[in-house]
Order: structure tokens, then C-alpha cells, then sequence
């Protein structure tokens, strides 16, 4: 009896032991094949393959895929029990693309098969003749997208916008383009429904060759949010604290940050200074000029943009003239002092040169007196009159005479 029940256990265990075995060369044995990939409608594709297997419980196909222009090596991958799959692509810019068969166990051991590759890189030509397709969203769920035309591009060519969401079929197209040449270039003041702000497809259509396939983006309007520039920019002077202010505030404050840009006039040295709030103290030097502008941006704890506003108007700090220093005071009055100093030697030498050169002709009234009011300016009768006269007042009269 023991015999027969070892002999039971070990077919069971052989069995047991060659599942494993089998599944793995059923696995490998059967791998993927012909992988390729149909055209939809804006922006979706449909990736598809090959393959034998009938897939369920802990048996997949792994697909895995990424753009060709992009040197992000990381994959986006999916886990399918199908043999397809419909995905929204920015075609445009290649992509290459993998399957491959998979166990896979709670306990994380894996069998697989080996990849079967594809890549699908079209001609240029096979796409509507646009590139840089770029849109910006603002919080008053208006939103301009703009592209440029390849210079091969037809002259009589009309491009259309159209966007839908996500995994939707909903299209919506633009209703207001801007126009340059006679073609459309971009989409502007267009009003959108707050419930696509998610993730849409965003297509540029060559309308009149159909054989063209859309241009088209995948885009997360959150990540190109752009925000309205900050104002009521001010600054207290006696502490150096800046405020400013959101014209709309929709969001939870810690959703938003916010660069400063300050300039020193006096030598043009610009600094950027990044705040998570609406005021800052700023380090200047209180006898220069500065000019300062903000700029604010939805930060990654909330919607993450890559877009910042517009700066604000810039707020001009001059110098405060109460603190200047003692030096510079002392040296504006030094200056002073010396400008009235050489104005009165000016005014002193002036005046002292003009009584130099005009000096005032002797008048010979005052040394002989009645010479010319009693005698008519006949000296022998003055000196007959005037016998008091000393020899030394003769001398003198004579000498003063002579100098006449």
C-alpha cells in the first residue's frame, strides 16, 4: 500500500514539475509576429500584431512604445490580452514600437517570449505641411494655438484646427483663425469648455488634400496655463518689503510662484529671485536706482505650466535721499564752499585791477588854494600874496608844480 501511494506521489510530482516547463516553451515558442499600424481619425492610431495565444489569467502582451525624436530612452508600456491597441500618437514625429508574449507571477518570476520590433517613421509629405504647432491656454478659458507652414508648403493650402478630448469623439473646431498670405497660421481667442482641460488632441488639417494626415499634438492645457502678469507692485521703503497682487485669484495660494526681476541702474546688474509668495524683502543699496518687475506661474503642487505670465509693470525705486551718507553730504557742501570762495576772489580781483588802471587825475585846486578862484591861475600874484611861504613850502609848491 505504501508502495503504491509513493508510486501515485511521484507521478503527480512529475506532472506538477512539467506545467512550468511546458508553459515556458508554449511561451517562447509563440511569439508576436507582423506588428503594424492603422490610421484613425485626428490623431488616433491603431497598433496591432499576430499571434496564436488566447491570453488569460497571468498570460499578456507587453507593448511598448516611444518617439523617435525624443532622447527619452524610457517607454510607455501597456498590458494587453488582445491583440491590439488604440492609442492617440503625435505620428509626425516617428514612433518605434515593441510586443512581446509574458507570464507573469504574483511573486514577480516572469516568462516571455522574445520582441517583435516596428518602426513607422512616414515621409514628411505624408502629414499636413505644418510644424511647431504650440497653444496657450488662460485662466479665462480662452486659448490661441499657433503653427508655422514648410516652405514647400501648397500656396492654395487651407489649414483647419480641430481639438477633441481624450479617448473622446466629440470634435470641436476653431472659430477664429488668424491669417497671413491667405493661409491660416493660427487660432486665436478661441473659447473652450473648462471640462477639455484635461488632455486633448489638437490636429491641423490640410483641407483640401485629403491624403494628407493630420498634424497633430497631444497636449495637457494645464502644462501651458499662462497666467495673468501680477499688479499693484509696491514697496515700503522703510522696510524693503515688495507686495504685489493677482488680478484673479482662482486657485489655492500655494498653487502659485513667483519670480522677481530686479535691475541696479547704476550698472545694469539684473537678479531673479524666486518667491512662493505674494511679498519679499529685497536687498538694495538705498542711494541707487532700481527698477522691479514680477512674474507668477502654477506651480507642480497644484496644475504644473511651463508657461510664465508677462512681467508686470515695472515699479521704479529711486534713492531715498534721507540716507545718504555723511560723506556724499559733506562733499556736496565742499563743493559749494568752493564754488562761493573762487566767485568772491574772482569778484575781488575784478575790482582791484579796474582801480589799478583808472586812477582818479590831481586836481591843483587842493594844493594851491585861491591860485585859480582869486587869481585866475596867475602864480606871481599868488606868491606876492602869500609871503608866509617858507623856502621848503617854495621847494614843495615847486615839485608839486613840476608834477602838474
Amino acid at each position: 500500500m505504501a508502495a503504491k501511494s509513493l508510486l501515485f506521489l511521484t507521478a503527480v510530482w512529475t506532472v506538477i514539475a512539467e506545467v512550468p516547463s511546458l508553459l515556458e516553451e508554449t511561451i517562447k515558442r509563440n511569439p508576436p509576429t507582423n506588428i503594424q499600424i492603422s490610421f484613425g481619425s485626428f490623431g488616433e492610431y491603431t497598433l496591432s500584431w499576430d499571434g496564436n495565444c488566447t491570453c488569460e489569467g497571468n498570460i499578456y502582451y507587453q507593448l511598448d512604445y516611444k518617439y523617435l525624436d525624443s532622447n527619452d530612452s524610457k517607454f510607455d508600456s501597456f498590458y494587453l490580452q488582445v491583440h491590439r491597441k488604440k492609442m492617440n500618437l503625435e505620428l509626425h514625429r516617428g514612433i518605434f514600437a515593441q510586443v512581446k508574449l509574458l507570464y507573469s507571477e504574483d511573486n514577480n518570476a516572469e516568462i516571455s517570449s522574445n520582441w517583435t520590433q516596428g518602426t513607422f517613421n512616414l515621409p514628411r509629405n505624408s502629414f499636413a505641411s505644418v510644424y511647431n504647432l504650440t497653444c496657450i491656454f488662460y485662466g479665462n478659458m480662452w486659448m490661441n494655438c499657433t503653427w508655422e507652414i514648410y516652405n514647400d508648403g501648397p500656396e492654395d493650402a487651407q489649414y483647419h484646427l480641430s481639438y477633441r478630448k481624450m479617448h473622446s469623439n466629440n470634435l470641436y473646431n476653431c472659430s477664429n483663425y488668424l491669417v497671413a498670405g491667405g493661409r491660416n497660421i493660427g487660432c486665436v481667442g478661441h473659447k473652450y469648455d473648462l471640462a477639455l482641460s484635461y488632455e486633448l488632441i489638437v490636429c491641423i488639417s490640410e483641407m483640401n488634400n485629403k491624403t494628407k494626415l493630420p498634424h497633430c499634438r497631444r497636449l495637457q492645457p494645464s502644462s501651458f496655463h499662462k497666467l495673468d502678469n501680477p499688479i499693484n507692485v509696491k514697496i515700503n521703503k522703510s522696510t524693503d518689503v515688495v507686495t504685489w497682487k493677482l488680478p484673479e485669484v482662482n486657485y489655492n495660494p500655494i498653487c502659485y510662484k513667483f519670480q522677481l526681476n530686479i535691475t541696479n541702474w547704476s550698472n545694469g546688474d539684473q537678479k531673479v529671485e524666486n518667491v512662493s509668495a505674494t511679498k519679499y524683502v529685497i536687498s538694495r543699496d538705498q542711494t541707487k536706482k532700481y527698477s522691479l518687475q514680477v512674474r507668477v506661474l502654477m506651480n507642480d503642487k497644484c496644475l504644473e505650466s511651463t508657461i510664465w505670465s508677462d512681467w508686470s509693470k515695472p515699479l521704479i525705486i529711486v534713492p531715498d535721499a534721507k540716507d545718504m551718507s555723511v560723506l556724499i553730504i559733506a562733499a556736496v557742501f565742499a563743493v559749494i564752499f568752493v564754488a562761493l570762495v573762487l566767485q568772491l576772489v574772482f569778484i575781488c580781483i575784478k575790482f582791484t585791477l579796474v582801480s589799478k588802471v583808472c586812477q582818479p587825475i590831481p586836481d591843483a585846486r587842493k594844493k594851491f588854494k585861491g591860485l585859480f578862484e582869486e587869481y585866475n591861475g596867475d602864480f606871481q600874484k599868488w606868491i606876492a600874496k602869500n609871503p608866509q611861504l617858507t623856502t621848503t613850502a617854495e621847494e614843495d609848491t615847486l615839485v608839486s608844480v613840476k608834477e602838474l
